[in-house]
């Protein structure tokens, strides 16, 4: 072959195997995700169940090596993990898709994948805090010994990170142990770097379109938009993380943080340093709700701006509170010769000065100093001016503080651009002092402390597209004074709702100060409540309007942070579908708890009255709870079915029920979201009562009477019923108790449940009557040819007995009885051999009853005879012993004397020998009365 030839041959052969190489490649990359798909699905299985306390769900997976090459790509759509046991019924997670890169020679291997990149898409996080310090998130399954185990060494995959997304996240965080609550709406978050290194730069940026941030019910963030871009050198051996070129944004406000962050155990070490990088007021002002709007680039301002603040220190938490430390700390914040004004509006805010240190040099709590030296704002004309000193505020605090002010609302329009709709009018003031150290109003010695002055608002109207309703307050005056605050009058329209209270707050200082209890005592007074409009949103009017029988209540939370007790007094309150008049009763509000105490109300449209006491707990808002007592009087029965969803669940013959009732009863129970009782946790029981109700068209009673081939029975008039019930495993149970309806009575006992299953039994006794002439004629003629035979007497009875059966369902009802089978078909002529069979029964009952009283009779005769003979025999065995020992000792002559001796033994035989004739002869006697009777008895029964 030439050379030519030999080189064509050869690029040949080269492009072949580079073809087939390049195929074999493709081939792989296709088939590769099914070959390990079912491997990693059940590794990520495998790793939820054996490490969460939680349920793990998602939706189409996929793999794929194009994506994410070299990498071997994972998707997973539809992403949830749902809490269990303490927080069941949180959804901890969902996300949209989750998107993991693992390398691709670990999957080969099968034996740790390492996880190189993950993406959350849409993801909703839901992190909750109880008081009591558990968080929801705290689901990884401890280890069975803690002190030696090591979890990654069993866990299926590691981490060689690098890349970690967040797109448009939605999260909250809900802390009720420090009253800290955070919520991030539309969150975009990158962090990238070597986690495969010990150390290495750490980028990270975080895009936020609305924060919301408070604490202790003080809101510091409100919807701001925020950015977040930071780098950091980590040390990821010790856990220390030192921050480099770093820009937090908050709205026009941009802080720059220095420092650094450590956590080498369980302690945080930080020294950290923010300051604010621009020196113009505007930018502090972007923060004010109301005042960041879409025309805020347009505001005209002047005055300087200063910020700085600093951490620096080691913080710690203990359940023992002498063991937790804090960082030293401090802040200070400087607003000069400030203004601002829009361009479209009137009027300005001119005569900002703020001076503010907040000072802590030791990390001691009680060695934090709080100084604003000086506030003025002047609103168009309205001034407000404050100062306060606070020092030792854990200890003893020492109070130094002013408010001054008088403010017109109307000119806020003239100031801030109010919403489309928006109004607002009135006149606010204040004028209030207080100084002195918090142990004398604790030590009561209030000469000591000086709290003066007083705050009111006047006719302030407002107007929102928020509120279904508007707002009237006519007049609400404070009085302070060293031991309360006063509320010496509250008038206000709430929509169509008037509102009239009083009372005093008695703690306010500590409260504000020390995180106690809010503690008081008000009354309140009411002409109308309409809790149907205080309770709405526009959304949920527009709903209720649109489809008004699928509205649905939410949960009223209880705030925690109250002791406090309400008198009420209100004349007519709406809820739902139900007028309610006539109010009257205290409530006790603490620990997010509603203690009502003797709440008497009358209920319009149901034409009766209650008396409500218990408890509404809102401790666990996911899962709110009662434990009533309900006292209910002269209710109308059809108009309870509609209005209670309850009432359809527990008591359906309600529906088909005409009449009043009364019932007191008690019951705990667990509530939905909607307020709804889940009917599975439901306990208690009570009493009802009826005079007269009249049921009628109930399937269970409709297949009763067309089985007796009674008519008239399916409508069912009953008198007095007195019932005692109980709830208990799912079901109603009632007691067994007697009712009457007309001329039948029962006694009826069973359950209703909560599936609207039934199990009850009815022992009737019906009059014979009732059957008609021809029936009980037909019984008359073939009891008489019993007579004849049997020389009896029977007559036909006043009253059928029969026992019935009730069994499947409300609507399906399946009836059985000791007269009929199964199916419930029965005759006339069936109840007239009822009816004989019944007169039979009782001849033969008397029969037996007077056959046992001969037996009886001559069994005590045989006794008795049986008895006396005994004395006799044993008489006569007494005196003949007697005699003959008496004989014997009389003879004088001793040969004589031991001749009598000897023969003693024969003669007490003979005597022996009377008396167990004697025995013999009474026996016969008592067996022939027994031989007697018993054919007498025999006679009888046949």
């Amino acid at each position: 072959m030439s050379s030519p030839e030999k080189k064509k041959s050869l690029l040949r052969r080269i492009l072949k195997w580079t073809g087939i190489t390049f195929l074999v490649l493709i081939i792989l990359l296709i088939a590769a995700p099914f070959l390990f798909k079912k491997q990693i699905v059940q590794k990520v299985k495998d790793a939820a169940n054996q490490n969460l306390n939680a349920k793990v769900n998602f939706g189409d997976f996929d793999l794929s090596l194009f994506r994410s090459f070299p990498d071997f790509s994972l998707s997973a759509d539809s992403l949830s993990i749902a809490n269990i046991g303490e927080f069941e019924g949180d959804t901890l997670l969902s996300a949209k898709n989750l998107y993991i890169s693992l390398d691709l020679m670990s999957v080969i291997k099968g034996d740790k994948y390492e996880i190189h990149t993950i993406v959350l898409d849409h993801p909703r996080i839901n992190a909750r805090v109880l008081k009591n310090g558990k968080a929801n998130w705290d689901i990884t399954k401890p280890s069975a010994d803690t002190a030696v185990s090591d979890t990654s060494a069993s866990a299926p995959f590691k981490m060689g990170l690098e890349k970690f997304e967040i797109k448009n996240g939605y999260i909250v965080y809900d802390d009720a142990s420090s009253g800290v609550y955070a919520r991030l709406y539309n969150m975009d978050h990158t962090l990238k770097g070597d986690f495969t290194s010990d150390n290495f730069v750490l980028e990270t940026l975080t895009e936020i379109e609305q924060l919301t941030v408070t604490s202790g019910g003080v809101g510091y963030f409100n919807k701001v938009k925020t950015r977040i871009k930071a780098d950091m050198d980590a040390d990821m051996p010790k856990f220390r993380f030192t921050f480099k070129d770093n820009e937090f944004s908050f709205n026009e406000l941009t802080l720059g943080l220095d420092g650094f962050f450590a956590m080498p155990k369980d302690d945080m070490e930080m020294d950290l340093k923010l300051k604010a990088n621009q020196t113009e007021f505007k930018n502090i002002l972007s923060l004010i709700p109301g005042v960041y709007t879409k025309d805020f680039k347009d505001v005209k301002t002047a005055g300087s701006l200063s910020l700085d603040a600093f951490a620096k220190g080691i913080y710690s938490s203990s359940p023992d509170p002498k063991k937790s430390k804090m960082p030293a700390f401090g802040c200070k914040l400087l607003i000069k010769d400030a203004m601002f004004k829009y361009p479209s509006l009137p009027k300005s805010a001119t005569g900002i000065q703020v001076d503010l240190l907040v000072d802590n040099k030791t990390g001691d709590p009680d060695a934090t100093v709080i100084d604003l030296n000086k506030f003025h704002v002047d609103l168009g004309g309205n001034p407000i001016d404050a100062v306060m000193h606070v020092s030792t505020p854990v200890s003893d605090a020492n109070i130094n503080a002013m408010l001054l002010a008088k403010i017109n609302l109307a000119t806020m329009r003239d100031i801030i651009p109010m919403e489309k709709g928006e109004d607002l009018n009135g006149m606010i003031t204040a004028d209030v002092k207080m100084k002195g150290r918090m142990s004398s109003i604790e030590k009561e010695r209030y000469d000591e402390f000086n709290a003066q002055g007083k705050l009111g608002i006047i006719d302030m109207n407002y107007k929102s597209a928020t509120l279904t309703y508007p707002v009237q307050i006519k007049a609400l005056y404070l009085d302070f004074n060293p031991k309360t605050v006063d509320l010496t009058k509250f008038d206000a329209q709430l929509g169509k709702s008037d509102v009239q209270m009083d009372g005093k707050i008695e703690n306010f200082l500590q409260y504000a100060l020390k995180d106690s209890l809010l503690q008081g005592s008000f009354n309140l007074r009411s002409n109308l409540l309409d809790l149907n409009q205080l309770m709405s949103s526009p959304d949920t009017t527009k709903a209720a309007a649109a489809t008004p029988d699928t509205a649905k209540a939410t949960v009223a939370e209880v705030p925690s942070n109250l002791d406090v007790r309400l008198n009420a007094d209100v004349k007519k309150m709406l809820y739902d579908n139900l007028t309610i008049s006539n109010v009257i009763g205290g409530v006790a509000v603490k620990d997010s708890k509603a203690i009502l105490e003797h709440l008497k109300m009358k209920f319009d449209e149901l034409e009766g009255t209650m008396d409500l006491s218990g408890v509404y707990s809102t401790q666990n808002v996911k899962k709110p709870n009662v434990d009533f007592s309900v006292d209910i009087a002269n209710f109308d029965i059809p108009k309870t079915f509609k209005s209670f969803n309850s009432v359809k669940k527990l008591a359906p013959i309600a529906q088909y029920a005409k009449g009043k009732f009364s019932t007191d009863m008690k019951f705990k129970t667990d509530l939905d979201e909607h307020m709804n009782p889940l009917y599975n946790t439901l306990n208690g029981g009570g009493h009802l009562k009826t005079q007269n109700v009249v049921v009628e068209g109930f399937e269970p009673i409709n297949k009763l009477a067309d089985a007796l081939k009674q008519e008239k029975y399916k409508r069912l008039a009953f008198e007095n019923i007195d019932a005692t019930y109980e709830f208990k495993d799912g079901r109603v149970e009632v007691k067994e108790m007697p009712i009457k309806s007309g001329n039948i009575t029962a006694k009826v006992k069973g359950s209703t449940g909560f599936d609207q299953t039934i199990d009850y039994t009815w022992n009737m006794e019906i009059p014979t009557a009732e059957f008609g002439s021809a029936a009980n004629a037909a019984a008359g003629s073939v009891l008489s040819q019993i007579n004849k035979a049997a020389g009896t007497n029977l007559k036909v009875g006043e009253k059928v007995k029969i026992k019935a059966l009730f069994g499947g369902t409300i609507t399906k009802p399946v009836l059985k009885t000791d007269l009929f089978g199964s199916d419930g078909a029965s005759t006339p002529k069936e109840a007239v051999k009822e009816v004989i069979g019944q007169g039979v029964d009782m001849a033969k009952e008397k029969a037996r009853e007077e056959a046992e009283k001969i037996m009886k009779d001559a069994q005590a005769q045989a006794d008795k005879i049986k008895a006396d003979a005994k004395a006799l025999a044993d008489k006569t065995k007494t005196e003949g012993y007697a005699a003959i020992d008496q004989n014997i000792e009389g003879i004088k002559n001793p040969i004589a004397k031991a001749t009598a001796k000897a023969a003693a033994p024969t003669a007490k035989k003979e005597v022996d020998k009377k008396a167990q004739q004697i025995l013999d002869e009474a026996n016969k006697k008592a067996d022939d009365v027994l031989i007697k009777a018993k054919a007498e008895s025999d006679a009888k029964l046949k």
